[in-house]
């Protein structure tokens, strides 16, 4: 009933949804259930509804109301994932604690006629005339920043293509995505990132003649069409002057924020006859261009096009090991210096693909992580790791077990309540777990990093700051931060004891002032005893790498951290 009934449903656990139908997928052009969930029905609504009133205030009192009273129906203007706006009758039923069902139906048809009634009223023609000026310059324009959407892009591509063929000449389609702009909503709300997409709008504007069109096509999303075009170099000139226009700063008081956009292009006839093809084929060369380390332009190419269909290929890959738990984990030691005994193990993820054999997270993880995938990913790493360390005490062997947490995990605003859950099912005490994070992660997110380490400090599990010395974090910011240890990179020990090398002042600085901040200090990547007999030397507590095992320091452990 839930998948064939024709309202669209989604449910909803704490505003954010977990569960839709087909119907909802239609409804809200997700195309795929990925691309609706995690998002809250704030993300699916403008930033102000018809009244004036923000979306994210109203929905709070809309949600509070119906898991109080227990339904709450209201008419609410939503926003599809292709940057569709339209009117719709919801019906909100609490089905649970903290869980909600909503049933959308669309009533655009309804709201269009009342619309039109209203203005058949009116008597004064030029009031009238103005009004319906208005109602198509809203049909036809983005709310947020007021550019032509994708309805008035395809009638002046429709018109500019026929100039085109009738004077055999060229035209050019730019299609521009921000990148990261999800991290800068996540880190810093989506009011920021509104900000943000409008003055990334006016600044477009600004590179392109009186002819051109640049469109919002929704989130982050710009097409540029430029018409009569001459040589193709006029079309890199374009790009480029986008691509400069765009890292320039951005003042957001009280932010100050750098951003970069990738840029794909397709040109006429060369890369297609039609609007449809050409507009694919420039969000083709796009993501080729972020798959080349973003912040540039590619043209499209044939070559291009079967490398996107290979990279499409290996991200449904993904999806299929994770269904099938093709995934699994193998363990590094980590050992107590003065004791010489093994006191945790970090948990390292692995791939058995059925025909690339075994892969390592830098084959995936970049994949994973612009799929969308790095979540549940990352939490079946967490539950499997908390599982195996609760087997390893069971065993006798009260090893701590640490886990990497990615980016884009660390921006979940529930991770605290994702790891609570995790060392419930496993049964593992909280003290047996230790979660690392990059130094890069943090110093991105240094505005919302507190809370987040403070709510999993909470819990009782450890923190550890991993490849430290990457990243150039300040002194200052590490004491706001409940870390337990200091993880130091492996580059900073590969040239401890080498033939000439200098002497590894950074590593002695960096294990002293781990000592002040009262951190425990591990090293990373260690291979000899020069670099153990050095490191013990200079105070660091413990240490990992090829060293523990070619030296018979599992005590053990072997087939216990052998993998799962």
């Amino acid at each position: 009933m839930y998948r064939q009934t024709s309202d669209a449903l989604l449910l909803l656990h704490d505003g954010v949804i977990t569960g839709c139908n087909p119907a909802a997928l239609a409804l809200f052009d997700g195309g795929q259930p990925d691309r609706l969930l995690g998002l809250g029905l704030v993300d699916l609504s403008p930033l102000q509804q018809a009244e004036g009133v923000l979306s994210a205030r109203a929905l709070a009192d809309l949600l509070a109301d119906a898991e109080r009273d227990g339904n709450r129906q209201f008419e609410w203007c939503c926003v599809g994932c292709g940057g569709r706006q339209f009117w719709a009758e919801v019906l909100l039923t609490a089905i649970g604690p903290r869980r909600l069902c909503a049933a959308i139906r669309d009533i655009s048809v309804r709201k269009q006629d009342q619309l039109v009634l209203y203005l058949a009223l009116l008597a004064d023609i030029a009031d009238r005339r103005r009004s319906e000026e208005h109602t198509r310059h809203l049909a036809e324009h983005d709310f947020l920043t007021d550019l032509p959407n994708r309805v008035l892009l395809l009638d002046r591509l429709s018109l500019a293509l026929a100039a085109a063929r009738r004077k055999r000449g060229r035209l050019a389609i730019l299609f521009l995505d921000l990148d990261r702009f999800k991290n800068i909503n996540d880190a810093l709300g989506h009011h920021v990132g509104d900000q943000l997409l409008r003055e990334v709008a006016a600044r477009l504007v600004r590179c392109v003649r009186s002819v051109d069109t640049v469109s919002r096509q929704g989130g982050d999303e710009f097409v540029i069409m430029l018409a009569e075009i001459g040589a193709i170099d006029q079309v890199a000139h374009v790009a480029e002057t986008v691509l400069n226009a765009i890292g320039q700063e951005f003042v957001l008081e009280p932010h100050r924020l750098h951003v970069s956009t990738s840029i794909g292009i397709s040109i006429y006839p060369d890369d297609g006859a039609d609007i449809d093809t050409l507009i694919r084929n420039a969000d083709l060369a796009m993501y080729h261009a972020k798959e080349s380390g973003r912040n540039g332009f590619q043209f499209f190419s044939p070559a291009m096009n079967a490398q996107i269909v290979e990279r499409v290929a290996f991200e449904n890959d993904l999806r299929r090991a994770l269904r099938e738990q093709q995934f699994v984990l193998e363990y590094e030691a980590q050992v107590d210096i003065a004791s010489a005994r093994p006191m945790a193990a970090e948990a390292l993820l692995r791939w058995r693909h059925p025909s690339l054999g075994l892969l390592r997270p830098e084959r995936f993880i970049a994949v994973a992580e612009e799929s969308g995938l790095m979540v549940p990913i990352g939490q079946w790493v967490l539950e499997q790791a908390c599982r195996e360390a609760r087997r390893w005490q069971q065993a006798g062997h009260p090893l701590t077990v640490a886990v990497n947490l990615s980016p884009t995990q660390f921006l979940q605003r529930n991770l605290a309540d994702r790891v609570a859950a995790a060392l419930a099912a496993s049964g593992l005490a909280p003290e047996l777990l230790e979660l690392e994070l990059t130094e890069a992660v943090i110093m991105k997110h240094v505005a919302t990093a507190p809370a987040t380490l403070r709510a999993l400090r909470a819990l009782g599990v450890r923190l550890a700051i991993d490849d430290f010395g990457t990243g150039y974090t300040r002194v200052g910011h590490l004491r706001e931060y409940p870390f337990d240890k200091l993880k130091i990179d492996r580059t900073f020990i590969r040239d401890i004891g080498g033939d000439g090398a200098a002497p590894p002042t950074a590593v002695v600085a960096m294990i002293a002032m781990a000592r002040s901040l009262g951190l425990k200090v591990l090293a990373e990547g260690v291979e000899t005893e020069a670099q153990l007999r050095f490191l013990t030397q200079h105070g660091c507590d413990q240490f990992q790498g090829h060293y523990v095992a070619q030296n018979g320091m599992l005590d053990g452990l072997d087939g216990l951290l052998d993998g799962a």
